[in-house]
């Protein structure tokens, strides 16, 4: 079975018509934008982000990665960063993009590392953010052992595969989050 253009045209306006929701026993619908769990919200965002980026960045950049909203680019210079920025934030009203700043260690968080460059090369640190909940299967839990061992695995398997540099204080967040979770 063949689907044409205004067929799948039709289809997504149609489930996005549908973004209807209760709070407070009344019914509301979402007249702009998308709802948090809808399935196709994740594919119309990349595709509309792609959209933006095909657009706006045009030059001055070195490095640009995305995963779903989430970006970080190098940029032959400050200004070519501030412009870029300018120019995305200006494409369209209802899309808002921040920019965060190297820390002072010159470091800049980006999905689960923190990267910087240092004498022309990239270093990447594990990294958690403040925001993101500490939440692992509980040591305590009626799982089968070898989930709650694989649990403490990866999380050391992933800091492990993802740090070109030493940081004392993965370790100890590390450390922390697996307390935090009943395991010793």
């Amino acid at each position: 079975m063949e689907f044409s253009a205004e067929n799948v045209t039709f289809m997504i306006k149609s489930v996005l018509s549908c973004n209807v929701f209760r709070f407070e026993n009344r019914f509301y619908e979402q007249r702009r934008g998308l709802a948090m769990g809808n399935r196709i919200a994740p594919l119309l965002a990349v595709i509309y982000l792609a959209h933006i980026e095909r657009i706006t960045l045009t030059s001055g950049i070195l490095l640009y990665k995305r995963y779903i909203d989430d970006v970080f680019v190098i940029g032959s210079t400050e200004v070519g960063v501030e412009t870029m920025f300018e120019k995305l934030n200006s494409f369209d009203p209802n899309v808002s993009f921040t920019m965060e700043r190297p820390d002072n260690d010159g470091y800049l968080s980006f999905l689960d590392t923190k990267v910087r460059i240092t004498g022309g090369r990239k270093e990447h640190v594990w990294h958690k953010k403040e925001a993101s909940a500490n939440i692992l299967v509980h040591a305590k839990s009626a799982h089968p052992h070898f989930i709650k061992a694989n649990v403490v695995r990866n999380l050391i398997k992933t800091k492990d595969k993802l740090c070109t540099a030493i940081d004392s204080t993965v370790e100890t967040t590390i450390v922390r989050i697996l307390e935090e979770n009943g395991y010793n």
